[in-house]
């Protein structure tokens, strides 16, 4: 897996490729952590991932719930095939703001404010 972090606008954008599991959840656990401190909203750029288990789910709800308590938002971008697919499942795009690319991202939140 590998891990790209840049900012775009005001928020941090985690541009994750490769499989997002039990093997690979580790190498972004501290990128999380900074990116709590850091004090922005984020989004996690899951075009580059084929495959997500438990332990990639659990990193992003973890993110998740902690940018939230500290007032900030996180969404997702492109989420295909077998990700999407367990994000529906376990109705996590119902609470996560999931969009098809960075640039809808960027188009909504220039709506929105």
């Amino acid at each position: 897996m590998s891990i790209m972090n840049y900012q775009c606008n005001d928020d941090q954008v985690v541009s994750v490729s490769g499989d997002f599991d039990v093997n690979t959840v580790g190498d972004v656990k501290e990128l999380f952590e900074e990116l709590v401190v850091q004090g922005s909203d984020v989004v996690v750029d899951l075009t580059e991932v084929r495959f997500i288990d438990s332990s990639g789910i659990g990193a992003i709800v973890f993110l998740y719930k902690r940018l939230v308590a500290q007032q900030h938002k996180m969404s997702l971008v492109g989420v295909t095939g077998q990700p999407k697919e367990l994000l529906d499942i376990l109705k996590i795009s119902q609470t996560i703001n999931v969009f098809i690319t960075l640039n809808h991202y960027l188009a909504d939140k220039s709506t929105v404010h």
